[in-house]
């Protein structure tokens, strides 16, 4: 791949208008580097399901589904190392404490079924999620790919990550995951309320506003209010 293609594929970011063209385009313009696959997500944390988080997806037909359902982003390594640093790595440099664990293997083991022996991953920074990881697959037992290409691989990994923050953005619905009265209880949580102030504050029932928090925690899919309150910061649907 020589860098004009890379700057070909960037101003050709800037011109789609939809997921399913830039999916392709970007998974014809990898092939030239050997991978044949992909998937941009945002990185699930603290009980948070990998589905609802996908952007873009690329993988082999069958094998996303049975990630998902067996659940694998928890023990996956290369998933689990993509929330824990910010430079691009080749999947097989996770460490071992990731990577060397009986679901781990298990992971990478189901993947060769579909054709997935090797990749290469850059974690990102994301408006909309905690961090984001757009993940290269290539059928090759082993990734090889210059510095020059690495570069090559990241920036247009990243110009991809912009452009499908920039179309969820113009997506022109005015919509967002949480009603007004939800983003008033994640609010109130953020400066510390308990549910029975928060009622009191709101002039609701404690069980309203519990459910309130509820179905937050369920547009997000996290665990805890907390964790709600943090990717609604994160999102800039609220500002404490």
């Amino acid at each position: 791949m020589i860098d004009s293609d890379v700057f070909d594929f960037v101003e050709r970011c800037r011109r789609h208008t939809a997921t399913g063209p830039l999916l392709g385009d970007l998974l014809e313009t990898v092939r030239n580097l050997g991978f044949e696959h992909l998937i941009l997500s945002g990185v699930p944390l603290g009980g948070q399901k990998l589905a609802p988080m996908v952007e873009l997806n690329g993988w082999p037909a069958g094998w996303f589904e049975r990630y998902v359902a067996a659940e694998h982003a928890a023990v996956d390594g290369v998933c689990i190392y993509s929330a824990k640093t910010l430079k691009p790595f080749f999947w097989a440099d996770v460490p071992a404490k990731w990577s060397d664990t009986e679901g781990s293997r298990r992971v990478a083991g189901e993947a060769t079924e579909f054709g997935i022996l090797s990749g290469f991953a850059v974690p990102m920074l994301s408006v909309h999620h905690w961090q984001s990881v757009l993940s290269f697959a290539s059928s090759q037992k082993s990734c090889s790919l210059s510095p020059r290409q690495q570069v090559q691989l990241v920036t247009m990994a990243v110009y991809a990550g912009m452009s499908i923050q920039a179309l969820s953005n113009d997506d022109g619905s005015d919509e967002g995951p949480l009603t007004d009265r939800e983003k008033e209880v994640l609010l109130w949580a953020a400066a510390g309320k308990t549910s029975s102030e928060t009622s009191q504050i709101l002039g609701l029932t404690e069980r309203t506003v519990k459910w309130h928090s509820t179905r937050a925690r369920e547009a997000f899919g996290v665990a805890t209010t907390t964790q709600a309150v943090v990717e609604a910061v994160r999102r800039r649907l609220i500002h404490p």
